[in-house]
């Protein structure tokens, strides 16, 4: 899979399959721009359109968060483990990766997990998505 060099915070649109190659590939231009921010991002089911929240702060930002994601499907998130132990591992292809909102990367902490749960409150997310906290 080819992939194009990073073109903004605005235009990112990643398929589980695009993420994974970028991280596998630590294609040089993703790689930077994505451990160099906090922030917040949106997981997309593309099957049912339910969406989950989640923030990156601190250490490599968004990139590390979405290395997690890459490597396992799951990111660590009690939710969507449940939901790929249920349809099965290979379900998070059906996953699609955005960044909602960006943060300086030394953003104290609790001002990115604010930001977070004003996405979940916005997007209705704890009752209509992925979110449970």
């Amino acid at each position: 899979m080819s992939v194009g060099e990073f073109s903004g915070y605005n235009s990112v649109l990643l398929s589980y399959r695009l993420l994974c190659t970028i991280v596998r590939e630590e294609i040089p231009s993703w790689k930077s721009a994505l451990r160099n921010i906090a922030g917040v991002y949106v997981l997309t089911d593309t099957k049912t359109g339910k969406q989950y929240i989640g923030s990156a702060y601190g250490g490599d930002g968004i990139w590390h968060r979405w290395v997690r994601y890459a490597k396992d499907g799951h990111g660590g998130n009690k939710e969507i483990k449940a939901l790929l132990k249920f349809k099965g591992q290979k379900y998070s292809s059906n996953f699609q990766f955005s960044v909602l909102e960006v943060c300086d990367l030394n953003a104290n902490n609790d001002h990115v997990i604010s930001r977070e749960l004003h996405w979940k409150n916005v997007l209705l997310t704890r009752e209509f998505g992925l979110n449970k906290n």
